[in-house]
């Protein structure tokens, strides 16, 4: 798949400390797609998690039925602290003109991962523009913001569960409340799938 350029103004709300700096970046993309286990090592140092850790594009579907294709998959460049893997894959409408990202970040313990998640969340009270708000019952911890850049919109937001924070984007989509549950809806079926390619048999880490 070929590279893509991808604005983070709202990466995601939560696991980057990037969606402070609207500027372009890139997300690396892969000319073939590890199997299950396999990971390759990334210029910051992180491994790239499998591609079947990401849903599908039939699952990204199910939840929102105007994206018809994969555009890019590789290193989440937004991810914040020190995760040991991640994987981002942005999905998009057939004119392009609308997207979806969603990524996970695997941290060495569930503690790393809270750290970078406060960490990320301390950020995005600085973010002009923002606005943003905890969600009840989604991981252990979560938020979901809207901002807008020029003429776009982007939903995003982002959650922890135990080692992991999922996070998951609507870009150029208006910042309603149908697309805040839409995005939240996105990181509670990314979070169960995750579990389940990483912890065949697990569930994903239950609202504290």
């Amino acid at each position: 798949m070929q590279r893509l350029p991808r604005r983070t103004v709202l990466a995601s709300i939560i696991a980057t400390a990037a969606l402070a700096t609207a500027r372009p970046q890139h997300l690396r993309a892969q000319d073939s797609t590890p199997a299950t286990g396999d990971a390759s090592a990334t210029p910051a140092g992180a491994a790239v998690l499998p591609r079947d850790i990401i849903l599908p594009l039939s699952a990204v579907q199910e939840v929102v039925p105007d994206i018809t294709t994969e555009t890019a998959t590789g290193e989440n460049a937004t991810a914040v602290g020190n995760p040991t893997a991640n994987r981002a894959v942005t999905f998009a409408t057939a004119d392009g003109a609308h997207r979806v990202v969603l990524s996970v970040d695997r941290y060495e313990s569930a503690d790393d991962a809270s750290t970078a998640f406060q960490d990320a969340f301390r950020a995005s009270q600085e973010v002009p523009g923002v606005t943003a708000e905890a969600v009840a019952d989604l991981g252990e911890a979560s938020l979901i913001g809207v901002v807008t850049q020029g003429d776009e919109t982007h939903v995003g937001g982002g959650a922890l569960f135990g080692d992991l924070i999922v996070n998951a984007t609507l870009q150029a989509y208006e910042g309603t409340d149908a697309n805040k549950a839409i995005v939240a809806e996105l990181i509670q079926r990314q979070a169960e799938h995750a579990e389940q390619a990483l912890r065949p048999g697990a569930s994903p880490t239950p609202a504290g």
